[in-house]
């Protein structure tokens, strides 16, 4: 009867003993950091995932610890799309593509240059309120473009004021068009120039 009682006793001591340690032994929570001109302050719990079944002709998605509502940020070049459900209500718009067919021809003494229109993004979702920015380099083909030489152009066609770039032979002009929605610019389209010269006439 007494080793039975002691055994008993062990037994609760051992319980107690190990609900102690495992106690001791949860983590605790996990502090977002700052410092070196960075702060992560802000920090929620997300695990789980979108995850879907199907059956028949339906489907169901579901996820688990979604706490923070989706939705997309954005800013200069960059977006960030939050969320398990991110683009539940849409897809996340990227840059547009890219004009790839821009041309360049003469008209009434001026440089004109002429595209097709974008209507999509890179990832092939439509955009809208689409504009465009023209880039102008003198004698310069691979120009890395800075500031717009015009901005905001809407339709799909453009003629430079500057009628100099085709009547002047120190003064090659070249082009290049990116196409703008919600912020985000395009690659660049195929460039384009003008190519001016004199004729010397040789000696007799």
């Amino acid at each position: 009867m007494r080793n039975q009682r002691y055994f008993h006793l062990i037994l609760a001591a051992s319980m107690f003993l190990l609900t102690l340690s495992a106690i001791l032994l949860l983590p605790g929570p996990v502090r977002a950091q700052s410092g070196g001109g960075y702060d992560l302050a802000w920090w929620v719990l997300g695990n789980g995932g979108v995850t879907f079944a199907s059956g028949g002709g339906y489907q169901l998605g579901y996820t688990v610890g979604q706490c923070t509502p989706p939705g997309v940020s954005s800013g200069g070049g960059y977006q960030l799309a939050q969320g398990f459900w991110a683009g539940v209500n849409g897809p996340v718009a990227g840059k547009p593509k890219a004009v790839t067919d821009l041309s360049i021809s003469k008209a009434s003494g001026k440089a004109k240059l002429d595209w097709s229109a974008i209507s999509e993004d890179v990832n092939g979702h439509p955009i809208s309120g689409v504009t465009y920015n023209v880039y102008r380099a003198i004698n310069t083909p691979w120009f890395t473009p800075g500031a717009p030489y015009a901005s905001g152009v809407t339709g799909t066609t453009y003629t430079d004021p500057d009628a100099t770039v085709l009547s002047d032979a120190s003064k090659n002009a070249y082009y290049i068009v990116r196409a703008v929605s919600a912020g985000l610019e395009a690659d660049d389209s195929n460039r384009v120039g003008t190519f001016n010269f004199t004729l010397v006439p040789g000696s007799p």
